[in-house]
């Protein structure tokens, strides 16, 4: 697990702009940097030791030939893929992954490569031959990369930090169309990055840099109950998926350095760590506990934990411990995500990193096995779109005589989100109820000299996108299609990424596995989503090694207390950041309508917590200090890509 950085076109000061690129990284490869410049590239890298401690160090390039790689992640059964490489006549000059990589791609090149890897990945190669240069994401998008092209020179990095710490973008401005559509998802879907100029490069997509021009090519995306799959029985498919869990879990565990597993209490988390515990007996698991007993699943951990006789660690998370974790991600997130459990995960990273460098979790099950409540009620989904959108406002008011509570999942605030996507296509309502601003509210937040053009209308472009790839599907299906594409990989897994890479904390996810997640995808929606039970399949399996009450108890996220925090331990920090006229984002919203959030929250009278974080999100990413470099900085330029 590490950091890249790079850009084209090097000059003369290309050796401290790197070095600073390479600094704003140094939290995901605290254990090692190194650089490379040549008249046609610069490429740097900083590491976070976990295959080959003494081999492994990048950037990985053959002097001779040209062909040079840098490389975020970990590449799972790379072994066998070193046995193919060494019985073919191809010397390894170590034992890692990075290596073995490389070698694939020189031997076999970049789209082949990719064919024959299962991993989460990012990186960058420079064909020496042609000079052609390669970015490359993983297929779930579980390890980052961002890019700008401006005047035909590519800038790239790990995270949006590093490119602006390239004179290029050292005063790029903040993106309003994207502000907007973060305060309608939470986090930014498609190649939105948060930053003019800047893009983010798509899960399961290849970039191709050459001769000054990009292209993108999409070689990977997941087939949602597909129509070649062979049939298959419950009976086999319960057997295949065990046997696919297992030696995802198992490929998972191969590190030179201590690795745990994260166990919150639900069916995701206890089966990872009941295959790990059998595969390595010493394995401790990690649970945050909340002193909220209506956000807490610690009962249920310490149940599974004893029944899978595993070594258990609860991190007790207090007033004090929330406080530094939202300084920590407050000076460190350059790229806008309101996904308030990213409080909770990082301080279970934290914790796990004191005795730990790799952490095994649960992330992708329920986009995979349809595990959110959004599924099921998919089939209510045409009934609600034939709403009137003035019907929310009427159920809207009602909602205000019910009485007020920051409890998990409460009636008044479940009915009040899902009331936002009456009226709506039923590919947008799932976002709807998910959003911490409907499009009504937005309307009154907003300056309407400020608004972008058009905002309303393109807000959903990213989903339309995928919608439209998921025609043919039925609302379940292209609801599992659609949230791969974007919850799981630009909230979850942001949120995963970010939060352990803050600590120096290398996850990893099995229920991403590629031969795993394929079959899956391909199962019939009957096998995930049966009547009211979700995760059918999972939990089929998961019946022979947990009691029942664990396997089909109600789904609990791994949500924080976000209205209460906010009402009070964040309280004076928000509104001075919210109120502050000199936050770049101040400019974009009715000062008005912020200070009246903000009344009717601390009075109790609603519950704006969930939209109070995302605003709050957004002004602290939007008023991020750049760190200077010098004056490297040139006056701004427009970027496009």
């Amino acid at each position: 697990m590490c950091g890249i950085v790079g850009f084209t076109a090097p000059k003369a000061d290309a050796r401290e702009i790197l070095d600073a690129m390479n600094a704003a990284l140094d939290h995901r490869g605290p254990d090692g940097k190194g650089t490379f410049i040549d008249r046609t590239i610069a490429l740097g890298h900083t590491r976070l030791a976990i295959i080959d401690l003494v081999g492994g160090v990048q950037p990985r390039v053959d002097e001779a030939t040209g062909d040079a790689l840098v490389f975020n992640g970990e590449i799972y059964g790379y072994r066998e893929i070193a046995n193919q490489l060494r019985s073919g006549g191809i010397s390894l000059r170590d034992q890692s992954d990075t290596e073995v990589l490389f070698q694939l791609i020189r031997r076999d090149g970049v789209h082949q490569a990719i064919e024959q890897i299962d991993g989460m990945f990012a990186f960058a190669f420079r064909d020496g031959a042609t000079g052609s240069l390669y970015l490359v994401r993983d297929r779930f998008g579980e390890k980052p990369l961002y890019y700008g092209l401006v005047n035909s020179q590519l800038i790239f990095g790990s995270e949006v930090s590093a490119l602006q710490r390239h004179p290029t973008f050292a005063n790029v401005a903040p993106d309003r169309l994207a502000a907007y559509r973060f305060l309608l998802f939470e986090y930014l879907p498609g190649r939105d990055s948060g930053w003019e100029g800047i893009n983010k490069l798509e899960p399961g997509t290849v970039l191709v840099f050459r001769n000054g021009r990009v292209t993108i090519e999409e070689y990977w995306r997941p087939l949602i109950n597909s129509v070649s799959s062979k049939p298959i029985d419950e009976v086999e498919a319960v057997e295949r998926l065990g046997g696919l869990l297992s030696g995802a879990v198992r490929r998972r565990l191969v590190a030179d350095v201590p690795v745990g597993v994260f166990l919150s209490g639900g069916v995701d988390s206890c089966m990872v760590t009941a295959i790990a515990a059998q595969a390595a007996p010493d394995i401790t698991a990690f649970t945050v506990r909340f002193a909220d007993q209506s956000f807490d699943e610690t009962p249920y951990a310490i149940e599974a934990a004893r029944r899978l006789d595993v070594r258990h660690q609860i991190v007790d998370v207090s007033s004090s411990d929330l406080l530094s974790a939202f300084d920590s991600i407050k000076t460190k997130l350059s790229e806008p995500l309101a996904d308030s459990s990213i409080l909770s995960t990082y301080l279970v990273c934290r914790a796990a990193r004191r005795v730990m460098t790799v952490a095994l979790g649960g992330d992708g099950a329920d986009e995979l096995f349809a595990g959110y409540p959004n599924f099921a009620v998919q089939r209510y989904a045409s009934a609600m779109s034939h709403l009137p959108p003035p019907f929310a406002s009427v159920l809207e008011k009602f909602l205000r005589y019910m009485p007020g509570s920051d409890g998990y999942m409460n009636w008044r605030f479940l009915l009040a989100q899902l009331s936002q996507g009456f009226g709506a296509l039923t590919s947008r309502q799932s976002f709807l109820w998910m959003a911490p601003f409907s499009p009504a509210r937005m309307a009154g937040l907003w300056r309407e000299e400020a608004l972008p053009d058009d905002a309303a209308a393109s807000v959903f472009a990213p989903v339309d996108r995928y919608a439209a790839e998921a025609a043919d599907l039925s609302n379940v299906d292209r609801l599992l299609y659609l949230f791969l594409k974007t919850y799981l990989p630009e909230d979850i897994l942001t949120k995963t990424d970010r939060a352990s890479m803050f600590n120096g904390l290398e996850v990893r996810a099995p229920f991403l596995d590629r031969n795993l997640a394929e079959f899956v995808c391909a199962l019939p929606t009957c096998l995930k989503l049966a009547g009211r039970t979700k995760k059918y399949i999972l939990k089929r399996l998961a019946g022979d090694i947990l009691p029942s009450h664990l396997v089909h108890r109600k789904k609990h996220g791994f949500a924080m207390p976000i209205g209460r925090v906010m009402r009070t331990l964040l309280w004076q920090q928000s509104r001075d950041i919210l109120l502050s006229s000199t936050n770049p984002a101040a400019a974009w919203f009715r000062r008005d309508a912020v200070e009246a959030l903000l009344a009717q929250h601390a009075a109790g009278r609603e519950d704006h917590g969930k939209k109070l974080w995302a605003l709050l999100i957004l002004f602290i990413v939007a008023g991020r200090r750049r760190e200077s470099i010098g004056d490297l900085a040139p006056p701004r330029l427009t970027a496009s890509a």
